[in-house]
């Protein structure tokens, strides 16, 4: 293979670090060290519900350089009606619903959206010829976010694998799907959603998802003329890393327990509930006589909803439980960290006696923190979330599990909080159920999604 030869990710999730951007660092850096070029889109022009269109990136860099380089689509913004408020139009009248037209407006919008996708995927291939790529990452490309570029983007792969003569170059990997995913609030309509991309039979593409439901979902809706694969995210159960225990730069005592939520601070996440199990450990901690503090730390970025921040620093007020509630700011993985940054997501994990998920039901197809708990032989609790058994819970893997559903998805009761009470003051049962849970984590948590490509550089150049 050429040397120069690229792969390029394109996130449809527009948010600068997420499980998603994580997860295709990780592959990248393995392309990287297979001798290709890795270039990442964070889709501020895809998902345009962030704000984000058309603004250069700035910190973002920082955070990449090293690992991959950012690119996004050149004079994007040149394109007659690609613009934010056509792309939210066509969202409300075709995918959730919300406004209703005449069909002659909706065909108006089908056309145009027809004519948008035709000029983007011009676009996409004078990209990837610039760049001499040879393979394609698309993360979350189904959700019917943009249907535009999505639907420019099956247009790019096929012209740019028949102008190559490449065989199967793009892995179109879906991490939610649009029954699992907002569905209390209808952000993707309802089924059939008719006017939803669906993944096409192509000789370039390799389907992927997280689980076998949302495998089985996504065949049954492309009418079995797709075959998906199940590729688990990835973790690295490595006992040779050194890790730095920051419970001093935090002001938390060694004797103290330190419980991390790693999460993004927005309302799905459910934040909510560990403000609450923070404030009953706390009880039950004063009614044993036990000198011992319960903190929650928070790796998150507030700006990403203000709102929702807001409310939990009311929440902490009104529970009275402040001084034990520290939002630290988005930390980086280790992979991702950079000079600038002191500490890593993996420092906290390190410094942590206990991991928190208590997510709700219909939001994550997977559950990251947990992966990365286990691997960094920490104990976690969770919510029962829709995915949680599938990703996790068959496998054996131990933990208090808070018991929710799509109906009762409530706050933490006496019996949860008096089950992580009781694992918090036995240390030896949490080192127990860590060690277990890493052993089970090395056998069940390592398939990687590079496999599908044939990394044989001893062939011809794909691009």
């Amino acid at each position: 293979m050429n040397t120069d030869t690229g792969a390029i990710f394109i996130s449809f999730d527009a948010v600068a670090v997420s499980g998603i951007t994580v997860e295709a660092l990780k592959i990248a850096k393995l392309l990287s060290q297979k001798g290709l070029n890795a270039y990442l889109d964070l889709g501020y022009d895809i998902k345009i519900d962030k704000g984000m269109m058309n603004k250069p990136y700035s910190w973002e860099k920082e955070i990449y350089e090293n690992n991959v380089t950012l690119v996004r689509l050149d004079d994007i913004q040149s394109i007659p009606n690609y613009t934010s408020n056509f792309i939210e139009y066509s969202h409300r009248v075709l995918i959730n619903q919300k406004s209703t037209v005449s069909s002659k407006e909706e065909k108006r919008i089908l056309c145009t959206i027809d004519e948008i996708s035709q000029r983007l995927a011009e676009k996409i291939i004078q990209q990837w010829e610039n760049l001499n790529i040879g393979y394609v990452i698309v993360e979350n490309g189904t959700l019917p976010e943009n249907i535009i570029y999505t639907k420019a983007l099956y247009q790019a792969i096929e012209d740019y694998g028949k102008r190559h003569h490449l065989g199967m170059f793009a892995i179109w990997r879906d991490h939610d799907l649009m029954w699992n995913s907002e569905k209390t609030t209808m952000k993707y309509g309802r089924p059939p959603y008719p006017y939803a991309v669906k993944p096409v039979k192509s000789p370039h593409i390799t389907y992927v998802t997280l689980n076998n439901n949302l495998k089985k979902n996504l065949e049954i809706w492309c009418d079995n003329e797709i075959e998906v694969n199940v590729k688990r995210n990835t973790y690295e159960f490595n006992d040779q890393i050194n890790y730095t225990n920051i419970r001093e730069h935090l002001s938390i005592r060694d004797d103290d327990i330190l419980i991390v939520r790693t999460t993004r601070i927005i309302p799905q996440k459910r934040i909510d509930r560990d403000f609450h199990l923070v404030h009953g450990l706390n009880q039950r901690f004063a009614e044993n006589n036990i000198d011992r503090k319960i903190y929650l730390v928070i790796s998150g970025e507030p700006s990403e909803n203000r709102d929702y921040y807001q409310v939990l620093l009311n929440l902490s007020e009104e529970l009275a439980i402040k001084p034990a509630i520290k939002f630290i700011g988005l930390l980086q993985h280790r992979c991702l960290s950079t000079q600038k940054q002191a500490y890593t997501i993996e420092d906290l994990y390190y410094s942590c006696d206990l991991v928190s998920f208590l997510t709700s039901w219909d939001y994550d197809s997977y559950g990251n923190p947990i992966g990365e708990a286990i691997s960094c032989q920490r104990c976690y609790i969770t919510t029962d979330y829709e995915y949680y058994q599938e990703v996790y819970g068959q496998y054996g893997f131990i933990s208090p599990v808070l018991n929710i559903s799509e109906q009762q998805d409530n706050l933490p009761d006496d019996a949860f909080i008096d089950e992580v009470y009781n694992l918090l003051i036995n240390k030896s049962l949490m080192t127990e159920i860590a060690n277990h849970n890493y052993d089970i984590g090395k056998k069940v948590l390592t398939n990687n999604v590079i496999d599908i490509f044939d990394l044989d550089f001893s062939g011809e150049t794909y691009a």
